[in-house]
């Protein structure tokens, strides 16, 4: 019993003695709450920096062993200048500044006795950046901390070590591809005036008119879906390599390149030349296609999802409200079917009258909010058998300037019913709703009573 209590006694004073040398060796560690204010970098502006060195002197990854330089051009757009030279993302780098100027350590030691206690006396990586009136601000990167979600940093002129979390540092450590420029063209429908895209030798092209509104101009002449171009174009901009594969190619064949499936051209707005992506095929075993900018010898890999955004259907980038009009200004509505018409007219008052209908205003009203509010939902296809010859309804709105517009329905297609007009040679497909709407006003005025024939009479 008491060889077991003196035991006890030599354990205690042991653990005691430990951990004073412990936090002897490493100096007072503040705790978090008290190092809220505290920077790893004081007056470390981002927009200042106009140089930055990465090394990681430690590292076993080859693509990590070069290090890796970049600079702000005269323009200040950031280039990557060694090992290669490319143009470098901005997002990234204006992140990874962004980073380090915000560096918020969750704990500081002081006055360390021994930087090789936190992998600092030969760090794994060492970052420098410099702004443009020649101060340098430079990170020295050790050992991951014991939680292993965190690691220890320290500046070239103090002897503080700090504790951050990896995620920060992280940033500082990756191969020069992560710094490179991911994308292809930056655009949008202000910039460009004109894009095509060839997919599988079939031409799609949309140009800005003289009034700046956009067109469809081949393989139709049309006015353009706005929202359509803007949408198109939002997707060329956002492309994003996913990966870079090979930076100067011997060839592009084996890429499916030199006879691509499909190539974007976009001419901005200011006259410059135009810029083009090229995609290849896909990668095997992958979603991803090949892929390459027009003026530059690299093939990357992008994601699938922006091939299938080029398998254009005309039609829907055509525009869908070429049957809109102002409903107010609507002041007759003549509406036919089987040689019979009702005409609605709108008096001084604006209130809608028609020979023997008796709810002439609301039927007016709905009608013309109807045909006003009628949005194409697809062209009809050549040779499409839309009874147009001999239609179920003939609708007239003239306006208050004198202009007409007719409309002749067709046959019911599904949903949809053919509908052609008098300011366009195009056939459309629309809601068939519209006809559905009239049927119902009109399925006994305007439908002529059969003939009682001599034979049925007898019968009676």
């Amino acid at each position: 019993m008491k060889n077991s209590r003196t035991t006890l006694i030599y354990l205690a004073l042991a653990a005691l003695l430990g951990g004073y040398i412990y936090f002897f060796e490493r100096g007072p560690v503040k705790k978090k709450e008290e190092e809220k204010k505290v920077k790893v970098f004081e007056n470390f502006i981002a927009d200042d920096i106009t140089e930055i060195h990465l090394e990681s002197p430690e590292t076993t990854q080859t693509a990590l062993k070069t290090p890796i330089d970049l600079k702000k051009d005269e323009k200040g757009v950031w280039q990557i200048i060694a090992p290669k030279q490319f143009k470098a993302d901005e997002t990234t780098l204006r992140s990874l500044l962004s980073g380090v100027g915000d560096f918020t350590p969750d704990a500081t030691i002081e006055n360390p006795a021994n930087l090789a206690d936190f992998g600092l006396n030969s760090p794994t990586a060492r970052s420098t950046f410099k702004t443009k009136a020649g101060v340098s601000f430079t990170l020295l990167v050790g050992n991951s901390g014991m939680a292993s979600s965190s690691t220890y940093v320290k500046t070239s002129n103090k002897n503080t070590v700090y504790l951050l979390p990896n995620y920060g540092v992280d940033n500082l450590k990756k191969p020069l591809n992560n710094y490179r420029d991911h994308t292809f063209i930056k655009t949008d429908s202000v910039l460009a005036k004109k894009i095509q895209v060839t997919r599988d030798g079939k031409e799609f092209v949309f140009e800005k008119n003289k009034d700046n509104v956009w067109t469809v101009t081949i393989p139709v002449q049309d006015k353009a879906d706005e929202s359509k171009i803007r949408d198109l174009l939002n997707n060329v901009s956002g492309l994003r390599a996913e990966d870079f594969v090979v930076d100067d190619p011997s060839g592009l064949s084996s890429y499916g390149l030199s006879k691509p499936l499909t190539k974007v051209e976009v001419w901005p707005n200011d006259g410059g030349e135009p810029k083009s992506i090229l995609i290849g095929h896909k990668k095997e075993k992958t979603t991803n296609y090949f892929a390459k900018a027009g003026n530059l010898p690299a093939v990357s890999l992008v994601g699938e999802y922006f091939v299938k955004q080029t398998e254009i259907k005309i039609s829907d980038y055509r525009d869908k409200g070429a049957m809109k009009f102002d409903a107010g200004a609507i002041k007759s509505l003549s509406v036919e079917r089987n040689g019979k018409t009702v005409t609605y007219q709108k008096d001084d008052k604006g209130q809608w009258a028609a020979t023997g209908r008796d709810k002439a205003q609301d039927e007016a009203t709905n009608l013309i909010n109807l045909f006003s509010q009628t949005t194409v939902a697809d062209f009809a296809p050549k040779n499409a058998i839309t009874g147009l010859t001999t239609p179920s309804f003939i609708a007239t709105a003239t306006l208050s300037d004198g202009t007409a517009r007719k409309y002749r329905f067709g046959k019911r297609e599904k949903e949809q019913v053919y509908l052609a007009s008098d300011k366009s040679k195009d056939v459309y497909l629309v809601s068939a709703g519209v006809v559905s709407q009239m049927e119902t006003y009109f399925s006994t005025i305007l439908t002529p009573v059969p003939a009682t024939s001599p034979s049925s009479a007898s019968k009676k």
